[in-house]
């Protein structure tokens, strides 16, 4: 579920369990589970408002309120800092799982010289603007930035990519195999049959756990999403920014 920033979607839902506590979080989390329809739901911790507490579901957060009788589900905000509170809890979710991705299922190509910072993307071969992105990696190398590619085919399995990208995961020199599957770059692409091939299918399951759902999907190294494709003489200054 996504939410417009600055605007908080309350769907208030009633449990009717006993006030939160660090004891009761084992069966928060169980009721959670039972009136939320899943069972990925992290352990509610304790927010800095008193007696509000904040859990996740998938890539969806919510906050228990009134002793923990209500949740309501979106991103919570703090009008007089002007912050996302939720925005800044998305981030660090997203940069800690990204960070336990190990190197083999990753693309990276280096920044030139010292590197600055890393841009992380999720990308496609069959993926118009992952391919237009694709042209322009060079310009964001010289800039000191080092891309790291993540697999995730968009229609999964059954994708167009999906082969495309196993080969490619496979291949003797995947920053070769990557220009070629998605077209800068003349030649053939090998077999996809190979043990790292399971790459493609992880950064899949990675992708959907922290809410993508198109490509290329770019994150900063402090875990900022960037919605789609962006430039890359605005997307620099963008990443420099955050330094």
């Amino acid at each position: 579920m996504k939410t417009n920033p600055g605007i908080i979607l309350s769907i208030f839902v009633a449990l009717f369990f006993n006030p939160v506590g660090a004891a009761e979080d084992k069966d928060i989390a169980e009721l959670l589970k039972l009136r939320l329809g899943t069972d990925d739901i992290a352990t509610p911790v304790e927010t800095d408002i008193e007696g509000v507490y904040q859990t996740q579901f998938g890539d969806k957060y919510a906050y228990l309120i009134d002793g923990g009788r209500y949740v309501f589900i979106g991103d919570l905000i703090d009008l007089k800092s002007a912050q996302n509170l939720t925005e800044i809890s998305r981030r660090d979710d997203v940069r800690k799982v990204i960070e336990q991705v190990p190197a083999s299922d990753t693309i990276i190509y280096p920044a030139q010289g010292t590197e600055k910072t890393v841009l992380n993307v999720f990308t496609d071969t069959s993926c118009g603007y992952c391919q237009k992105l694709h042209k322009e990696v060079g310009f964001l190398q010289e800039a000191g930035i080092s891309v790291r590619y993540f697999a995730f085919p968009r229609g999964g399995n059954r994708g167009p990519g999906y082969e495309d990208l196993k080969s490619v995961w496979c291949a003797k020199d995947p920053l070769e195999a990557m220009s070629i599957a998605k077209g800068v770059k003349s030649g053939e692409l090998g077999t996809g049959d190979c043990e790292n091939a399971d790459s493609v299918d992880r950064g899949f399951a990675m992708g959907r756990k922290i809410g993508i759902n198109g490509t290329p999907a770019l994150f900063s190294a402090a875990g900022t999403k960037f919605n789609g494709y962006v430039p890359y003489n605005e997307l620099i200054p963008m990443l420099l920014n955050e330094l």
